[in-house]
C-alpha cells in the first residue's frame, strides 16, 4: 500500500469532528474563533477564582469592595448631615429629577439612594412632596432627606397678602431669608427685577399677592423677581395694557387705582363701589380725599389723622388737597382690586365712610349730605373706641 493509502485510511478512521477540527485549522477558520470563546470563558473564571483566592488568601477587603461597587446598595451618607442649605423643588418634578437636585448640591450621596428610599416607602409619599424650598444639611442620608421632603411643615413659604405696601413686604421677607433689610431694599433696586418700563422703576404695586418659596439662605433678589414676574405675567394675563389704552389711561394710572381700591375696598362688593367712586370724582375733577393716601406718605396706618397731616400740601401723596392720582400706587393690589379697577360698576356714587374700620362696614353714597352722616357716625365710633 502507498503512504497516500495509508494517510487516508488513517484520516477515515479518526472521528468525523476532530477531522473537522484540523480542516478548519488548516484552513485558518472556525477554529480560531473557537479559541478566542474559550480564553474569555478561562478569563471569567479567572476572575472568579481571583477573587475566591483574594477573600482566602487576606485580600478580603480589596474583593469586598469590588463586589459591593457591583452588587451592594447605592452609596449613601449615614445620618443626618452638617451645615444648612435651600434646596428648592419645582413644580411638576418627579422622583428622578428630586433625586439628582438632590445629589447636585451635596445633600445625598447618589440619586440611586434616594429614588431607592422614595421607591420602597411603604406609604408612597413621593408623590406628595410639594414644591417648595426646603432647609436641609449637606451629606444626609437618602432617609433623612426624604423625611424632610415627605413632611409638608418643613416647607417654607412666603405669603404676600393683598394690600400690603412694599416696605412691610420688605420687612417680613427680611425675617423669613434671615438677612438684613437694607439687603432686600437694595434688590428691590436691581435693574433685573422685570419691572415693566411704565413702572419707572418703582416696585410698589409690582409685589402679586400670591404664595412664594422664601427660605434662610436665598437671594432676596430671586424672591422679589419671582413676585414682580407674577404682577407683569398677571396684569398682561388681563390685558393691562389695552384696557388702559381704551379707557384713555396709562398702564401706570391702573396700577395706582387698583392700589387704592385695595386699600379702601373691604369685600370685593366694596372694591368695585371704590373704584366706582374714583372714576366719578376724577372726571368731575374733584379731589380724591383718601385718608389711605396720606397714610401711606406719612408710612402710618391710622383711623384718625390730625388736621396737619390732612392739610400739608407738601405731602405729594395728599388727595385730600391735591387734585388727580397719587404719584403712585400706595400697596400691592389683589385680583380682585384689579378686575375692579379695570372695569368698575357704572354708577353715581361720589362718596363712602367706613362707618366702623374694626367690622370693616362701608356706606357709600352720592349725597353729600348723607356723606356728612356717615362722617358722623364714624366720629361716634371712634369716641366710642379710644386709641389705647
Amino acid at each position: 500500500m502507498s503512504d497516500l493509502g495509508l494517510r487516508m485510511d488513517s484520516e477515515q478512521s479518526e472521528p468525523r469532528s476532530r477531522r473537522r477540527g484540523k480542516d478548519d485549522g488548516s484552513r485558518g477558520g472556525r477554529r480560531g474563533r473557537g479559541r478566542k470563546k474559550k480564553n474569555r470563558s478561562g478569563c471569567a473564571v479567572s476572575l472568579a477564582l481571583v477573587i475566591v483566592l483574594a477573600i482566602l488568601g487576606g485580600g478580603g477587603y480589596w474583593a469586598y469592595g469590588f463586589l459591593k461597587d457591583r452588587f451592594g446598595p447605592p452609596p449613601d451618607y449615614s445620618g443626618s448631615g452638617s451645615g444648612s442649605l435651600v434646596v428648592e423643588i419645582k413644580p411638576g418634578w418627579a422622583t428622578p429629577q428630586m433625586a439628582n437636585e438632590l445629589k447636585r448640591v451635596g445633600v445625598t450621596k447618589s440619586v440611586e439612594a434616594f429614588t431607592k428610599v422614595a421607591r420602597e416607602d411603604k406609604d408612597q409619599r413621593a408623590s406628595k412632596i410639594q414644591p417648595g424650598a426646603y432647609t436641609m444639611a449637606k451629606h444626609m442620608s437618602a432617609k433623612s432627606a426624604f423625611e424632610i421632603l415627605v413632611n409638608p411643615k418643613n416647607k417654607k413659604d412666603f405669603i404676600l397678602r393683598p394690600g400690603l405696601r412694599s416696605s412691610q413686604v420688605f420687612e417680613s421677607l427680611a425675617k423669613s431669608l434671615n438677612v438684613p433689610k437694607e439687603k432686600v431694599e437694595a434688590a428691590a433696586k436691581d435693574p433685573s427685577l422685570g419691572l415693566p418700563d411704565y413702572a419707572n422703576g418703582n416696585i410698589e404695586g409690582f409685589l402679586f399677592p400670591a404664595s412664594y418659596i422664601a427660605a434662610p439662605g436665598m437671594d432676596p433678589l430671586v424672591v422679589l423677581k419671582d413676585m414682580v414676574g407674577r404682577a407683569v405675567k398677571e396684569y398682561d394675563k388681563v390685558g393691562l395694557a389695552a384696557k388702559a389704552q381704551a379707557m384713555n389711561k396709562k398702564p401706570y394710572d391702573l396700577i395706582i387705582i387698583a392700589s387704592l381700591v385695595e386699600a379702601e375696598g373691604k369685600t370685593t362688593d366694596d372694591k368695585g363701589k371704590v373704584a366706582q367712586v374714583i372714576y366719578n370724582r376724577l372726571g368731575k375733577n374733584m379731589s380724591l380725599g383718601l385718608d389711605s393716601t396720606v397714610n401711606y406718605y406719612l408710612g402710618k396706618s391710622n383711623i384718625q389723622l390730625t388736621n396737619k397731616e390732612l392739610n400739608d400740601a407738601s405731602n405729594p401723596y395728599n388727595t385730600r388737597v391735591k387734585k388727580g392720582l397719587p404719584p403712585g400706587p400706595i400697596g400691592n393690589p389683589s385680583k380682585a382690586a384689579i378686575d375692579a379697577a379695570l372695569a368698575p360698576p357704572s354708577g353715581n356714587l361720589l362718596y363712602f365712610v367706613t362707618v366702623d374700620p374694626i367690622v370693616g362696614t362701608t356706606k357709600f353714597t352720592d349725597s353729600d349730605a348723607k356723606f356728612q352722616e356717615f362722617k358722623a357716625e364714624l366720629a361716634k365710633w371712634i369716641k366710642e373706641h379710644p386709641t389705647p
